[in-house]
């Protein structure tokens, strides 16, 4: 509802446009997201550092006005996660970073074993590369289920809740450590090489600390939930590879029965 005068709706917020979008207004708009000093960005970005319950445990409570929500911020980070998969590519880094690699390969020796173990290291990077936004959507509910299990009990989140919760903490990471990725890449491929496990330990470390404020953890506690979950994570991961496999050997099975040729295809492929 309207009213002369008003520039935003008295219902639901929401700005009244009267003319035509340009560039110009959705640079501003972009602007005034994200660059501003003071915009739900930064805010958002600063807190998760400082007081990471003010974020997620306002936002489950329905405190949602200072901040970014989490599925905005996710997309965020993978939008940041594809311009530096696209300079990774265009730049012929990532070219360089296997090039480099592979010269490491052939130090410790030319053999068939080194080389066949470039190429499968190098599909799956590439694999890993092309369905990363994929791979994340798929890791957050395991993730959740897993903070679930390992938190069970009322006075903690339910399981949508833990989604929440690491879709804050996943793109927090990915943002937090991603812009320094592409230069240590261009100066270092070695460099990088050891950067590139930093996230996991980082993501790992972050999710102790943001568990240790939501629930107001003690010291103890937060170490021994973290052990379990990590014990909890390896299991689940076993038996998603166990059923993984299982399936595609069937799959692999029901396709050669219906004249595919398989064998040809995994030569091709995985050989």
């Amino acid at each position: 509802m309207l009213y002369s005068g008003h520039t935003h709706c008295a219902a639901c917020g929401a700005k009244w446009i009267e003319n035509r979008i340009t560039m110009r207004q959705v640079g501003a708009d972009f602007s005034d997201m994200y660059l501003g000093f003071d915009t739900k960005f930064v805010r958002t970005f600063v807190d998760l550092f400082a007081k990471p319950e003010a974020v997620i445990n306002g936002y489950i409570k329905g405190r949602r006005v200072n901040y970014m929500d989490a599925v905005r911020y996710t997309l965020l980070a993978l939008f940041i996660t594809g311009i530096y998969m696209f300079f990774m590519r265009s730049s012929g880094a990532l070219d360089q970073y296997m090039a480099d690699f592979q010269e490491g390969y052939a130090q410790i020796g030319t053999t068939e074993e080194n080389l066949k173990a470039f190429k499968t290291q190098k599909k799956m990077s590439e694999f890993f590369l092309d369905y990363l936004g994929l791979i994340t959507l798929l890791t957050i509910p395991l993730l959740a289920f897993v903070g679930r299990m390992t938190f069970y009990g009322k006075r903690y989140f339910n399981f949508t809740e833990h989604i929440v919760f690491y879709l804050y903490t996943y793109a927090h990471i990915t943002i937090a450590t991603t812009p320094l990725s592409l230069p240590l890449l261009w100066i270092s491929p070695e460099i990088f090489t050891y950067w590139s496990f930093v996230p996991f330990p980082a993501m790992l470390f972050y999710n102790a600390y943001c568990y240790k404020r939501c629930f107001n953890l003690d010291i103890q506690t937060t170490i021994l939930k973290t052990l379990i979950a990590m014990v909890l994570l390896i299991i689940s991961l076993i038996i998603i590879m166990f059923l993984a496999i299982l399936l595609g050997f069937l799959a692999a099975l029901l396709a050669d029965k219906m004249g595919y040729d398989v064998k040809g295809f995994f030569e091709a492929n995985f050989a």
